[in-house]
């Protein structure tokens, strides 16, 4: 048996996002100077942003979400009037992660005031590739991948890759957790998570652009034909908004991230824990 706990070495997690929805706060637009004032020291960049146009771009619209990036461009804070998204690239201890998803709460709240929160949620994705000689169903559950069909051969349809996406939900009352494996040559990230992740991509990319002859590169590698992205996500949704404290945000936010963990060491196989915990 492979060994499942610890940091792993050559850990396959790409992208981690926390998120917490709430009652919209319609002030929010004038209290985003005060906001940025609060966490600069950790989160010294910036970024306004209309929902539908990428950050960086010129628009007449008014700013619907905020951006708030470290030195490093590789965690994020983005900052909408009904939700809040703390997301990284970099993503390597939990208890780091979860001090900085305090101190944005904090600063939200100390402007704001308290929040009616209608859900949280955390999520990460794994970028797994197979080396030559192996498979996906060396890493995954053969259950989690696109189905073979045989059959197909025998009509002359022969596909020529295997693209798919597998979801499987646990209601674990009150939570649910969603297992989901995104098998498409040149995806970077799960569609739903394009508009957050694109903040990092534009980040990159002023970085690169002032850097003259440096050839551009993306904040995330598409995937290849032979590999697929696991995208493991735990979520408390409320049918009712309810009062939250920073504390109970964050206590409850701890337990999604057990539960994702948890999933994760679960799921994948001895062998992609042989892989991903060797030593560099």
């Amino acid at each position: 048996m492979s060994e499942r706990e610890g940091v792993l070495a050559r850990a396959p997690l790409i992208y981690a996002l926390s998120v917490i929805r709430f009652a919209p706060i319609l002030k929010l637009p004038k209290l985003i100077p005060d906001i940025q004032h609060t966490i600069r020291q950790s989160l010294p960049g910036f970024f306004q942003m209309v929902k539908g146009v990428p950050p960086g771009v010129m628009h007449s619209g008014e700013p619907n979400s905020w951006a708030f990036l470290n030195r490093d461009a590789d965690y994020a804070c983005v900052l909408a009037m009904d939700h809040m998204i703390l997301q990284s690239t970099n993503y390597l201890h939990f208890d780091n992660h979860l001090a900085l998803f305090r101190e944005c709460i904090e600063a939200l709240v100390g402007q704001a005031g308290a929040l009616d929160i209608t859900a949280i949620g955390m999520r990460y994705v794994d970028k797994i590739e197979p080396a030559e000689g192996e498979t996906l169903a060396d890493y995954l559950p053969e259950a989690m991948l696109p189905l073979k069909c045989d059959e197909l051969a025998a009509h002359g349809k022969v596909p020529k890759e295997q693209l798919g996406i597998s979801t499987t939900t646990y209601h674990l009352d009150p939570e649910y957790l969603h297992i989901r494996c995104w098998r498409q040559t040149g995806m970077w990230i799960p569609e739903d998570l394009v508009e957050p992740a694109m903040v990092f991509e534009i980040a990159k990319q002023s970085r690169n652009s002032s850097k003259h002859g440096a050839p551009l590169q993306g904040a995330f590698v598409p995937v290849s034909e032979n590999g697929a992205l696991l995208d493991t996500d735990a979520h408390w949704p409320l049918q009712l908004a309810e009062r939250l404290g920073t504390e109970e945000i964050c206590t409850r936010l701890d337990g999604l991230h057990k539960t994702a963990n948890f999933a994760f060491r679960t799921v994948a196989k001895d062998h992609a824990f042989e892989v991903w915990g060797k030593a560099k």
